[in-house]
């Protein structure tokens, strides 16, 4: 067995294990699965997706670190809305194509059915791009649905993703209802090594600030690690002073 067939043999058999995990059993026709894996590597700076693609895939990360970014402001900017890294699903929800959204949307069933244009075209609305050497392994959309339809396990593997998804949202909304102060000071709590891993100008972009405004939140924050009483994580301290 070469190098490139250990590491792929090693990513189906941890991807086994995560997809396993969401499904809550043992998926049946692993075989047909892992027939339509692709292992795709991405350097720095390229692009694995971009807005208006028509992009049917889904992606887990194995290793490295992804921006997701959407253009907002009509258009005059892009703002980086998360980073796929190690462990994560990744998908462009809208570009799956699952014929239920598209239905409900063109008939006008969702009350806002013309925001979600994007999902009834089966486009992206995000670009994807890696800031670290990563290595994901990539299967069409198409073959899981087509698993879900003989087989509720991978049904409810679907589900599971879709759950996650949506509980993650949740937690975005609600993150960023905080100060930008405040979400620094979250990531550098609840996610230093993420913090450790983005540029500054990534990061202020993140957090919706100037990097002029990031290093003097940063500062702060350093400043008073410097000055607080013995206990304080050694950990937040150092993250701080690498950003600003």
């Amino acid at each position: 067995m070469n190098v490139e067939d250990a590491v792929v043999g090693h990513a189906l058999r941890s991807l086994r294990l995560l997809l396993e995990a969401y499904a809550a059993a043992e998926l049946p026709q692993w075989d047909l699965f892992a027939a339509n894996v692709k292992m795709v590597r991405v350097e720095p700076g390229n692009v694995l997706f971009s807005a208006g693609e028509i992009h049917p895939y889904i992606y887990f990360v194995q290793h490295g670190l992804l921006k997701a970014q959407m253009s907002v402001e009509g258009g005059r900017r892009n703002a980086t809305v998360f980073f796929p890294e190690e462990g994560d699903v990744l998908a462009s929800m809208t570009a799956l194509g699952m014929e239920g959204v598209r239905r409900a949307a063109i008939r006008g069933l969702h009350p806002r059915s013309n925001t979600i244009q994007a999902a009834v075209e089966a486009e992206t609305i995000h670009t994807v791009t890696a800031l670290e050497t990563s290595l994901l392994a990539r299967v069409s959309f198409r073959v899981v649905d087509h698993l879900a339809t003989q087989h509720l396990a991978w049904s409810r593997l679907i589900a599971a993703l879709s759950v996650m998804h949506a509980t993650t949202l949740q937690a975005d909304v609600a993150w960023l209802r905080s100060t930008p102060e405040q979400r620094y000071r979250d990531l550098l709590t609840e996610h230093p090594g993420l913090v450790n891993r983005v540029t500054q100008r990534d990061l202020a972009n993140f957090l919706n600030i100037t990097d002029v405004a990031l290093s003097r939140i940063a500062k702060r924050v350093r400043n008073e690690s410097t000055k607080a009483p013995d206990g304080v994580p050694q950990a937040i301290e150092e993250s701080a002073s690498e950003v600003g």
